[in-house]
């Protein structure tokens, strides 16, 4: 027999000889609740909890990519609860409404966080309290920085990667086999790495980018890094990778078999400028547990110069740590070099950090308010971020007698404006093509996204000077990436499915 559960403390009554009255179905009202309830569900996950977004440009590649030359539009899922609860913190992609136009939403990555002085320097960025103290440099989370390293040139075994440095014209790709004392460098020539707008996009793409973007490889870039696998035979002395900068010479230094009794892995540094004496290698640190290179075993090994912290890694041990002093000349290269044996390399790969430049920004030091960021695009040469925003304004009479001034986002063209300037979001934008007596007319969006259109004489900007406007308020942070989910077409070889650091 079954049972029908009733509320605790209560006793059916006496039902026999009694008629049940019936209830009339209602399936319509039954379908509309439950749109109701879906309707709600989805608006609350909306604007409280998570919303999808799509990625319209490259100013965030390669961590995410908007890419009309590849047609790859990355869709994000934005977490919105989080900053419900808590504050945007540090290193963070986030979306934002932008403050210059807030009918729109931005997604770059939070850089800077009030209060504090804020600097970018060297390519790299910095940060204090006051000023009376000293510059610290900003260093991401290893989790952000694996996202953020950058391939210098494909992935492909085959692709010339490195290059003998006698003129025997030999050459290798991420595998290479050395006998014997012999050195090879990073790059078909001598310059220095530079930063190449095309740097860290998936290998299957990359001819589709065009290199020849403004301002790409126009600054030296210091931070280095190199890693793969790498097997000795008995008779190998050593191992070393030498990373310069300027007049600095940084030698990791990997002892091999045959090494003298005693060595160890270690971090060694010289400075060329330095002429008589104390031109010598110096020890300044050394691996704890004293690793040698056994023969015949293979070791995942890495490398590198970042943020003025030189590390070196073996099967993911971090052996030597040292800190240096910043350079202002950022001029670097790469070098492999092998004494004694026969050493074999397998996948290897370079990488370099992102160059976050400032020659051509408007703000690249100030100081954030207490409730405010600053926040700056991964791809630094093609981002318009806090180092570039600006507000114009436009005083206009009113019907009192009074000035209103209307303030909305400065953006420039390409000095000849036509209409695909002004649909491409140039503001300000002037055509002469207005009324019949052909005088000029001006349309302006303001902060708030509304377009006003001024008549010659209704509104002036002169004397008004386009202001700098870099933070963006707490209130108007919305919440943060965590997560790519498409595109997904795995026999174009893109599958653009990850977490978001």
């Amino acid at each position: 027999m079954s049972q029908i559960a009733m509320p605790e403390g209560t006793t059916p009554g006496p039902t026999e000889g009694k008629s049940k009255k019936k209830a009339h179905p209602t399936p319509w009202r039954d379908n509309v609740e439950a749109m109701l309830m879906a309707v709600v569900m989805a608006l609350v996950l909306k604007y409280f909890v998570v919303e999808a977004y799509r990625i319209p440009t490259g100013s965030m590649q390669p961590t995410l990519m908007g890419n009309a030359s590849t047609g790859i539009f990355d869709r994000i899922l934005v977490d919105k609860w989080s900053y419900q609860v808590r504050d945007p913190k540090r290193w963070e992609v986030a979306v934002f409404r932008y403050p210059l136009d807030r009918s729109k939403n931005f997604v770059k990555r939070i850089v800077g966080v009030g209060p504090e002085q804020f600097r970018i320097a060297w390519g790299d960025l910095w940060h204090r309290q006051s000023n009376d103290e000293p510059w610290q440099i900003l260093r991401r989370p290893e989790n952000v920085q694996e996202e953020t390293w950058l391939a210098l040139a494909k992935r492909e075994p085959s692709s010339p990667l490195f290059y003998g440095t006698t003129a025997d014209k030999w050459q290798a790709g991420r595998d290479a086999t050395l006998e014997g004392d012999f050195r090879m460098r990073f790059g078909a020539t001598r310059a220095s790495v530079m930063d190449g707008y095309w740097d860290g996009y998936p290998d299957n793409i990359k001819d589709d980018i065009p290199a020849s973007r403004r301002g790409s490889n126009s600054h030296p870039v210091g931070d280095l890094r190199i890693d793969g696998m790498l097997t000795v035979d008995a008779d190998v002395v050593d191992v070393t990778v030498e990373l310069q900068e300027g007049s600095m010479r940084y030698h990791f230094i990997l002892p091999g078999p045959a090494a003298p009794e005693g060595d160890v892995a270690r971090i060694a540094v010289r400075d060329t400028r330095v002429m008589f004496g104390d031109n010598l290698p110096i020890e300044l640190d050394a691996a704890s547990e004293g690793l040698r290179l056994e023969a015949g075993r293979s070791y995942d090994f890495a490398a590198h110069n970042l943020d003025d912290l030189l590390e070196l890694f073996v099967d993911g041990e971090r052996l030597c740590s040292l800190e240096i002093d910043a350079s202002a000349s950022q001029a670097a290269k790469l070098y492999v070099e092998t004494s004694g044996g026969r050493t074999q390399f397998e996948d290897l790969m370079v990488y370099r950090d992102i160059y976050y430049t400032a020659d051509s920004a408007l703000v690249s030091e100030t100081t954030i308010p207490a409730g405010n960021y600053f926040m700056m695009g991964d791809n630094t040469l093609d981002s318009s971020d806090s180092r570039m925003w600006q507000l114009h304004h436009f005083d206009r009479q009113t019907k009192d007698g009074g000035i209103e001034r209307i303030r909305g986002n400065h953006r420039t063209g390409n000095g000849t404006q036509s209409q695909s300037d002004f649909e491409a979001d140039v503001n300000p934008f002037t055509s002469s093509m207005g009324t019949d007596d052909l005088r000029p007319i001006t349309w302006f969006r303001d902060e708030w996204g509304e377009l006003h259109t001024f008549e010659a004489g209704e509104a002036s900007d002169k004397g008004l000077v386009p202001e700098a406007a870099p933070f963006v308020p707490r209130h108007m942070m919305l919440g943060r990436a965590i997560s790519v989910f498409w595109p997904l077409k795995p026999f174009d070889g893109i599958w653009r499915f990850k977490k978001v650091d």
